[in-house]
């Protein structure tokens, strides 16, 4: 009889994969009731803010019944309860950003997932706020998600032109490189960017979308390879979405 995994990776390769869970943005995502109707990204960010120990006396029912929306509303007050805490407890109160910018980032990352998950209207201005408190050439992950965010809510030619930097960046990255899931979910962003900006960039879009599959497609000899079924299948949700437009 098949035993049920304790946790949960990115896909089920990731998780048979010694190799694959030292990859920085893999993080365990309990399997329980609770924690099953939530995508793996959404978890993570909220996982990754708390210790085990911790985690053990929040107050989460991993058995519990809840629909879904009430459980990104739980877990977004709680990373606002900690974030509240965790400000009050630095001297002077409210300068974690200036004490540990880090930590300041993940609670807040958090924070903005969570909002952007229950399309709340802040999420704009929680997640351009840490595009705007980025230190200079520290990080492109805010950018990336300001400019799926404004993919979105419709604004189209300035998440293109916020993304295609951030591709750039990613493609030229030695950790990283054009056949990654985070470069080529770029590709994806731009993409649909593109698209819906209408007819007259269509061209560009189709392009695109052409180049996504040949690196999707030469994935698999590569160190990235065991995400080639993942972003096969993101790749053709973003097509059927691209063609409901027409």
């Amino acid at each position: 009889m098949p035993v049920t995994p304790a946790f949960r990776y990115s896909n089920d390769q990731v998780a048979t994969s010694e190799t694959a869970k030292e990859f920085s943005w893999e993080e365990p995502v309990p399997v329980t009731p609770f924690w099953d109707s939530f995508e793996y990204c959404t978890a993570r960010n909220f996982l990754g803010n708390f210790s085990d120990s911790e985690l053990e006396h929040l107050p989460i029912d991993q058995h519990g019944n809840d629909d879904h929306p009430t459980k990104l509303k739980l877990l977004l007050s709680l990373l606002k309860g900690r974030l509240a805490k965790e400000e009050a407890a630095t001297s002077p109160p409210q300068t974690l950003h200036e004490k540990d910018y880090k930590r300041w980032y993940s609670l807040w990352q958090g924070i903005y997932v969570f909002q952007d998950q229950l399309n709340l209207p802040e999420a704009e201005q929680t997640v351009r706020m840490l595009v705007d408190k980025t230190p200079a050439n520290s990080s492109v992950v805010p950018q990336h998600m300001l400019a799926e965010h404004l993919v979105k809510i419709g604004k189209y030619k300035e998440a293109e032109e916020q993304e295609r930097p951030v591709c750039a960046w990613m493609d030229a990255e030695p950790r990283l490189g054009k056949a990654t899931p985070q470069a080529i979910n770029a590709r994806r962003i731009i993409a649909r960017a593109l698209w819906f900006q209408g007819p007259s960039r269509r061209d560009e879009a189709n392009a695109m979308v052409a180049e996504i599959r040949e690196i999707t497609e030469g994935m698999g000899g590569g160190k990235f390879g065991m995400y080639i079924e993942e972003e096969k299948r993101l790749n053709e949700v973003m097509m059927e979405e691209l063609q409901k437009v027409g």
